[in-house]
């Protein structure tokens, strides 16, 4: 047990807060003096000070065991953490480097280890740099070539590191040395703790664009380093430094997205100041931007789940690594465009725009894609490691972490069992030679399928049992849509689901329990580019006893057996929710030809047709606003399942096509597409689940479930069109079933709003309070 972990009471937040609060009390008059004075602030001695507090009281390390001075909490309450120290503005640890070698520490070091580095580690007192790159092995680091020969009860170190940030301050480098063969291999090679001040090292600093110095090169000439300071046993570092990288970047992200938060918001602050809120493109941007930060948090609470559970993040955190270090160039990239002409000036330049941060910012946000192996390198990962896609070096193939298309990380093993069981069922249900035949008629759906999904639970999976559903959570139901897309149902479960979904947030129970028993159902409501409409002229007209109008696009009304149809009361008293029979006089459901063949869709028209009042009023307005969240999820959950599905065709297309003697997966124009195919379900599918365990009935959850829906939407039609072209010429015949994915992905693409809509909407939900802010300061003046 380390001597330090003491004073750790189960009782973390309100300790915490306590210290956050004098904290702020007792940096107020040092920073307002300074300000005053124009003197900067020293942030290392601020932030080294800080993090000595937080380990002398017990509350550094959120997400360490306590065995290792942490406070092992759970990952929500490290969220809470984050958050805390965030918005109290406590500075970040100020060598985030360490944090790379805390885990190494932790799973392999010895005891005598962990005592001697942790506690100085957290306290900051002593700063580590990371040697591992080299001039002949950057990305590429299996060809590393730096020398330990062992000597006794020492290594003798000789060679060269570079690119090495925080050389020139560092007390120590953790540092991966050949002690094998010279070559290109990952056996071999031993990981070490290296004293900076030994003799025979020289730092020589190298200037980056930004005109500082951030890292250097390192020259090691017949260094001296004890055995003791080896991590793990001789030859085994890289699978020792593999295993570090991944925990760092799940739990490091984890922390991000609080420092994404903050200046995500200061650009979108900047922006309003420039009245640039205005353009339509910006606000696309500012939406962009929400919605990285959102699949990064979720990414990142994924891999820490399944770095909680011992299971290896890897495969998570290789893709939050790559989205993380793009999103960080496009943020920069609009904070210099919110700049305006002021851009053109250098980051010191006194007229610059916030002291040059942005400039800066910029400039040094080109390195995110490059430093601990490039975006290229990180989609050579993806592809191989991940998707088991064959080496771009002729080195053979690896076994995929998971199966193309399946989540890389599942947090419960109900989720698991469900996906597992389903697939399976659908996959001795759903004929595809059958959906391509050209003679299939376009106004049915199949019945064995429907019946199906129907004993499976659904469509009323997470309905309440008093409405005759599951009682299951609506993260369940969006998993079990998402692989009923991916097996290409030819049935109507997201329009049931949509309808069913109506009725039960307007409390029409009768009709709710009536689908939850099985019956198909469609809700009839006009649409547009941003989704249903819920008002106006456009609506069918109910004279209190009979419906007259047209809703010309319905889907899966040929085959409902039920249909809810939104309509205006002839005599001005707002909208009213009738349910319709389809056999009924009066109604006139007339088949269209799909393009979606997996679908069924079609007008309906209604002559004086009679119809039951289910709902008017508040509740229908607020059951709609509720119902219509959750019926985008549905719909971003089945595209998640066509990308899903799009991926997997993809991916084994790639490993068996042989072109020029060799699998065209191999080849990184194919690889990389597939990596960022990846990249995109895996955000999309994130940022679904994730607000599908928001509160979908308050109207704040409105931005998650847009951007959520506009990441699914784009992400689907892209992977479908990404999979044809992958797959050439073959790809492009009937006979072929990516077309299928395709079409279902652009009828998803316009079902309730198109994701530029939906990004615009969640934009202004953003830019509200700041634009009110901006008002009321106009007003004063």
């Amino acid at each position: 047990m380390l001597g330090f972990a003491v004073n750790q009471s189960t009782e973390w937040r309100p300790r915490l807060q306590e210290l956050l609060a004098d904290y702020v009390r007792r940096q107020a008059e040092p920073r307002a003096a300074a300000k005053a004075d124009g003197v900067k602030i020293d942030r290392v001695a601020a932030a080294r000070a800080w993090h000595a507090e937080l380990v002398d009281h017990g509350l550094a390390a959120p997400g360490w065991p306590k065995s290792a001075g942490g406070l092992d909490l759970s990952v929500e309450e490290q969220l809470d953490y984050y958050r805390l120290t965030t918005a109290a503005g406590a500075p970040p640890h100020p060598c985030q480097l360490s944090f790379i070698l805390a885990p190494t520490l932790i799973s392999h070091g010895t005891q005598e280890q962990k005592d001697r580095f942790l506690r100085p580690l957290l306290r900051a007192d002593e700063f580590w740099c990371q040697g591992f790159s080299e001039p002949g092995a950057g990305s590429d680091l299996a060809s590393l070539s730096t020398r330990a020969v062992r000597d006794g009860a020492i290594y003798r170190i000789t060679g060269q590191k570079v690119w090495t940030s925080m050389a020139d301050r560092a007390d120590w480098m953790f540092a991966l040395v050949r002690t094998g063969p010279p070559g290109r291999s990952t056996d071999g090679i031993t990981y070490l703790l290296i004293p900076m001040d030994s003799p025979g090292i020289t730092v020589r600093p190298l200037r980056d664009i930004s005109g500082g110095a951030h890292f250097a090169e390192v020259f090691f000439d017949d260094v001296v380093v004890p055995v003791d300071n080896r991590i793990g046993v001789e030859g085994q570092g890289w699978s020792i430094m593999r295993t570090s990288l991944g925990h760092e970047r799940a739990t490091a992200f984890l922390a991000d997205e609080f420092k994404y938060r903050r200046t995500v918001d200061q650009v979108v602050r900047l922006l309003v100041t420039r009245g640039l809120d205005s353009d339509p493109l910006v606000r696309q941007h500012i939406a962009r931007l929400e919605s990285d930060v959102h699949a990064i948090a979720a990414n990142s609470a994924r891999a820490l789940s399944a770095v909680l559970r011992g299971e290896d993040p890897g495969g998570v955190a290789s893709v939050n690594r790559l989205v993380k270090s793009e999103f960080e160039q496009r943020m920069h990239a609009l904070a210099l465009r919110a700049s305006g002409p002021r851009a053109a000036l250098g980051s010191r330049a006194a007229d610059a725009v916030d002291g040059g941060r942005w400039t800066y910012g910029y400039l040094m946000s080109r390195a995110t894609t490059i430093g601990a192996g490039t975006a290229e390198i990180q989609r050579n990962t993806i592809a191989e490691a991940v998707l088991g896609l064959p080496s771009h070096r002729g080195e053979g193939t690896r076994e995929a972490a998971v199966i193309p298309g399946a989540p890389l990380a599942v947090t419960e093993p109900t989720e698991v069992e469900l996906r597992d069981v389903l697939a399976t069922v659908l996959r001795t249900r759903v004929d595809v030679t059958a959906l391509l035949d050209p003679g299939r008629r376009f106004d049915i759906a199949d019945p064995a399928v429907w019946s199906a999904l129907v004993d499976f639970g659904l469509p009323g999976l997470a309905v309440e049992e008093s409405a005759g559903g599951a009682g299951a959570a609506p993260r369940l139901l969006y998993a079990a849509i998402e692989e009923a897309a991916a097996a290409l149902v030819p049935a109507p479960l997201v329009p049931t689901v949509i309808a069913l979904d109506v009725a039960v947030q307007t409390g029409a129970t009768a009709a709710a329990k009536r689908i939850t028993a099985g019956a198909a159902a469609a809700f009839a409501v006009p649409l547009h580019d941003d989704g249903w409409v819920t008002s106006g002229i456009d609506l069918p007209v109910w004279d209190g006893s009979a419906l007259t109008g047209v809703v010309p696009v319905v889907a899966g009304a040929p085959v409902a057996e039920i249909l809810l149809v939104l309509a205006r009361s002839e005599r001005g008293e707002g909208e009213l929710l009738v349910a319709v029979d389809p056999g009924d006089a009066g109604v006139h459901v007339a088949a269209q030809q799909p393009l979606d063949l997996t679908a069924t869709i079609g007008s309906v028209t209604l002559t004086g047709a009679t119809g039951q009042p289910l709902s008017s009023g508040s509740t229908l307005r607020h059951g709609l606003r509720t119902a219509r969240r959750r019926a985008l999820l549905a719909v971003a959950a089945d595209s998640v399942g066509v990308s899903a599905r799009a991926l997997s065709m993809a991916v084994a297309w790639a490993a068996q096509r042989q072109q020029f003697g060799r699998p065209i997966g191999s080849f990184q124009a194919i690889s990389h597409r597939c990596a960022d195919m990846l990249v995109a379900l895996e955000g999309a599918r994130s940022q679904v689940l994730a607000a599908a365990e928001a509160d979908l009935d308050a109207d704040e959850s409105d931005c998650l479930v847009n951007l959520a829906a506009a990441a699914a939407l784009d992400g689907a039609v892209s992977a479908a069109e990404a999979t044809i072209q992958i797959h050439g010429g073959i790809g492009f015949t009937w006979e072929h079933p990516a077309h299928l994915l395709l079409r279902r992905a652009q009828a998803n693409a316009v079902a309730v709003g198109r994701a530029e809509a939906l990004r615009d909407h969640a934009a202004r939900e953003l830019l509200a309070s700041l634009q009110e802010r901006r008002l009321e300061r106009a007003l004063a003046r």
